[in-house]
């Protein structure tokens, strides 16, 4: 039986930080399902800045396209449409710009795709109706009412989407939890991992903590700089790698941080090597207590330790994760590291991570879906 096309709502940019969105249009391609990775139609009205004028130039440039990248069978497609959270902007989405996305959409996949869905925005509403899936699976992934600037009506319009979804599936047991009032058969999809890719980090012993490491988007809204700073002026060489968002001025500027630049994905290991243990300090609010940070099972596959603010899902990880509720007890557990390491404890970890693979999230998602289609 033919693979049938997939498309994806993704809600990000194609080049922006490489995560779950990138990772399962890949892994549909590969499977063999045409697809289509639509890249984000907005979430919040941008600040106009110079950064933001570029990307609408870049966006201008690729729309009504698709354009393709280096995995066989995947399109990438850049929309042109308003954000979404302005009134005139919708009216004009929906009557002008959203009838030519899902005209050149249509073209791209053929008639009747597999939708695959992330911001519940009226937008992205809109194009469902204008693609007519044969199956629309909403992938929630974030607690979307805790991010600024967001439409108004987003729990109106997420609950809108969950309604409407064939199949629901969530990446935190939170997420679950919130949703599973309106959508009791709804599934729990959490993070994966490349094991292969980041098993090479793996080592026969621990010695001790000099160097701590943390990748990702650096984020003042979700990442705790003031832990980092604090572990940093202990004595430890703290090791970033990812973009900048919003960084707390002079952080970079700290002695001990040393901040190497975003990366592409399959460079991480090499950016990472020499580190001795993981941290991932994150500030607890809405927005945070709902994820489970995508680069868990990553941390995990190197064997290494890793040391976590307790949000909800890192804390069902039990004694594969270290748990530090501030900076106070971040910098006594690195520094009692040397005692609670053992090489079993690296060895569960590293098969916790390969239990969690990406081949096992595409997986369980692909066998959902054939048992709607």
């Amino acid at each position: 039986m033919l693979q049938p096309a997939v498309v994806m709502l993704s809600g990000i940019r194609w080049d922006f930080l490489w995560q779950r969105h990138q990772i399962l249009a890949t892994h549909f391609a590969r499977a063999g399902y045409p697809t289509v990775f639509v890249e984000t139609t907005g979430l919040s009205n941008p600040r106009v800045n110079r950064k933001t004028l570029r990307k609408v130039a870049a966006r201008i440039s690729h729309s009504g396209r698709g354009r393709t990248v280096e995995e066989p069978g995947l399109t990438v497609y850049a929309p042109l449409v308003f954000p979404p959270p302005h009134g005139a902007f919708r009216r004009i989405n929906r009557k002008v710009l959203v009838p030519r996305v899902v005209r050149d959409l249509k073209k791209l996949s053929g008639p009747n795709p597999v939708v695959v869905a992330y911001p519940p925005t009226r937008t992205t509403l809109d194009l469902i109706s204008g693609l007519e899936p044969r199956l629309l699976l909403y992938d929630c992934s974030e607690n979307y009412e805790g991010f600024p600037g967001v439409p108004r009506d987003i729990a109106l319009t997420e609950r809108e989407l969950l309604r409407r979804a064939d199949l629901v599936s969530c990446t935190s047991p939170p997420l679950l939890e919130k949703v599973k009032p309106l959508r009791p058969d709804a599934f729990l999809n959490g993070p994966g991992v490349d094991y292969e890719r980041f098993a090479v980090l793996q080592e026969d012993r621990f010695a001790e903590v000099r160097t701590v490491g943390f990748f990702g988007h650096l984020e003042d809204g979700r990442v705790d700089f003031d832990a980092l700073r604090t572990i940093a002026e202990a004595g430890f060489q703290v090791r970033l790698v990812g973009g900048l968002g919003r960084v707390p001025r002079g952080f970079l500027g700290t002695p001990g941080v040393n901040y190497l630049g975003e990366v592409p994905h399959a460079r991480l290991p090499a950016a990472l090597a020499g580190v001795d243990a993981f941290v991932l300090p994150y500030r607890v609010n809405v927005l945070t207590r709902s994820i489970s940070p995508a680069k868990t099972y990553e941390c995990l596959a190197t064997g290494k330790p890793v040391v976590a603010t307790p949000l909800p899902a890192l804390a069902e990880l039990g004694g594969h994760v270290y748990l530090a509720r501030n900076a106070g007890e971040f910098l006594e557990v690195l520094r009692s590291l040397g005692k609670l390491e053992t090489e079993e404890k690296a060895r569960d970890r590293a098969a916790l991570a390969r239990e969690n693979s990406w081949d096992v999230r595409f997986q369980e998602i692909e066998a959902a879906l054939w048992s709607r289609l």
